[in-house]
């Protein structure tokens, strides 16, 4: 055989490839599906377009030998060339917890395609940063590592980047915050039962508490804001641990008791709104965060109640701001019964009521609901009864006159209805008239006459005779030496002064009497 002959003879004789083998050879032809590499095979060998989709005519590639097809041709594949050329790598930090890099190229419905050293690497979208982009640089580690339909399955996450940058950055804000600094953050969470998060720098987390919301009454967090809403508070707490902080809404605002120090006075009128009921009193918010207490005696004078939400007006009993005190009356900025009664009954009116009960020289009348008068001993008859019981009895219903206000009482009488005896005996008597009397009653200062008219006179000790002896019943002749409205003194010596006096005058006379002898006549010597 001529040389020609076995130069021709090796150029047709097929040269020796196995699967596995990594081939080199240079992309001659591109169509949409394939690549058309000439390894110096008898035939091209076929690559994937979508292994290398940036590849043109002229490239020169590494790719390995997967298979020959029916027809002779050799497949090749690039991605199973980047395979085992980096699965000792990518096997080192899966094993080992290392952080990778790569290239977002493509968006899927389910996450990212990410390049990783040209492998293409799946990013699930529960696992990555959001709203990534094409063309993204990102860093990720490993979380799946395996082969699967003879090729290597490589799933990434950038969860533990993320917290990892995230923690670095917190330990940085946290570094530079500290009590009383203001912050914002977007609210995450709207807890009912206990407050709201929020989320400060997107890494720091802040607590605001129900009772930090505000100074006032409303806890209700939704009232206060919204997911996804900005929020400025100020830092309360900073626990050690520097997870979270916890914050006030309420210190953004002054104190505002501070400020009602300065605008509420004891004995001012107030209002403010029902914002509780209590079995023995209300809470009424006179302004936001301040809230004083109504006793229940101090409501109202008729027993109405009120209701959460009313508005009302009340005066201020006492303040003590500093211990957060401030006690109301509702009731003392309303009408009084006992002066509305008094304008419908003006003085020397004639009213009806019922005596509820007796207190020692006086008795309470009841004349309207909550309205109640009180009638005194001396007020009962022109000549006053030794008790109250002499007069009226509990239950009974009579007419009054209106003789004007007692503190929270209308002032009564029933004297006042009847004629005034002591008119009578002023008219009919005069000082020196005699006149015959029974004795009423006897006492160691003297005794009581009634004339008449029902009205009775004094008979004072000193001026009854010695020897004489008073009783009940007695009917004595005496003189009245005193007579005025209301009283009323009488005498039964005025005859003795009389003869002494006589004789006092003519103790020159013929009859030779004189006050020596009168005074020696009495005194017996």
């Amino acid at each position: 055989m001529g040389e020609f002959e076995k130069l021709l003879q090796e150029s047709l004789e097929l040269r020796e490839i196995r699967r596995g083998e990594v081939v080199k050879g240079k992309v001659v032809k591109v169509d949409d599906r394939n690549l058309y590499v000439d390894i110096g095979y008898k035939v091209e060998g076929i690559l994937p377009k979508e292994d290398l989709p940036e590849a043109k005519v002229g490239d020169e590639i590494k790719a390995v030998l997967i298979r020959f097809t029916r027809g002779g041709s050799p497949l090749l594949s690039y991605r199973r060339y980047l395979e085992e050329k980096l699965t000792g790598f990518l096997k080192a930090c899966y094993e080992k917890g290392k952080f990778i890099t790569g290239t977002v190229v493509e968006k899927t419905e389910d996450g990212y395609i990410v390049d990783v050293s040209g492998l293409r690497t799946f990013l699930p979208a529960k696992e990555a940063a959001k709203n990534l982009k094409e063309g993204k640089k990102i860093v990720a580690k490993i979380a799946e590592l395996s082969r699967e339909n003879g090729g290597l399955k490589v799933v990434l996450s950038q969860k533990d980047y993320l917290k990892a940058q995230d923690e670095k950055k917190r330990t940085k804000l946290l570094s530079k915050l500290k009590v009383g600094d203001v912050v914002e953050g977007r609210v995450i969470k709207i807890d009912p039962d206990k407050g709201i998060t929020l989320l400060v720098g997107n890494v720091l987390r802040a607590f605001l508490p129900l009772e930090e919301l505000s100074w006032g009454r409303d806890k209700n967090p939704y009232n206060y804001t919204e997911i996804d809403e900005r929020l400025k508070v100020k830092i309360k707490r900073i626990p050690k641990d520097g997870q979270f902080v916890f914050v006030s809404l309420k210190d953004m605002k002054e104190n505002p008791w501070l400020k009602a120090e300065e605008l509420i006075k004891k004995g001012q009128i107030v209002s403010g709104r029902v914002v509780e009921v209590k079995e023995n009193g209300l809470l009424v918010e006179v302004m936001e965060g301040v809230e004083g207490y109504v006793p229940k005696e101090e409501i109202s004078y008729d027993g109405s109640t009120y209701r959460k939400g009313d508005r009302v007006s009340a005066e201020v009993l006492d303040f003590d701001p500093k211990r957060h005190k401030l006690i109301l009356s509702i009731k003392r900025t309303l009408p009084k019964p006992w002066e509305e009664f008094l304008k419908k009954n003006p003085v020397g009116s004639r009213v009806r009521g019922t005596v509820e009960r007796i207190e020692g020289a006086k008795a309470i009348v009841k004349l309207e609901e909550n309205t109640y008068g009180v009638v005194h001993r001396s007020d009962l008859a022109w000549v006053k009864p030794g008790r109250v019981e002499d007069v009226l009895q509990v239950g009974q219903n009579l007419e009054f006159a209106v003789l004007g206000l007692d503190n929270k009482f209308v002032k009564l009488g029933l004297k006042q209805l009847m004629e005034n005896p002591w008119e009578k005996v002023v008219k009919n008597y005069k000082v020196g008239s005699k006149v015959k009397l029974t004795v009423k009653s006897v006492h160691p200062f003297g005794a009581f006459l009634q004339f008449p008219e029902g009205i009775d006179g004094l008979l004072p000790i000193s001026e009854v005779p010695k020897g004489v002896k008073l009783q009940e019943g007695q009917e004595l002749e005496v003189k009245i030496i005193e007579l005025s409205p209301e009283k009323i003194t009488l005498s039964m010596k005025e005859e003795e002064k009389k003869e002494k006096e006589e004789i006092i005058t003519t103790g020159s006379s013929d009859k030779g009497f004189t006050l020596g002898d009168i005074l020696k006549k009495k005194m017996k010597i």
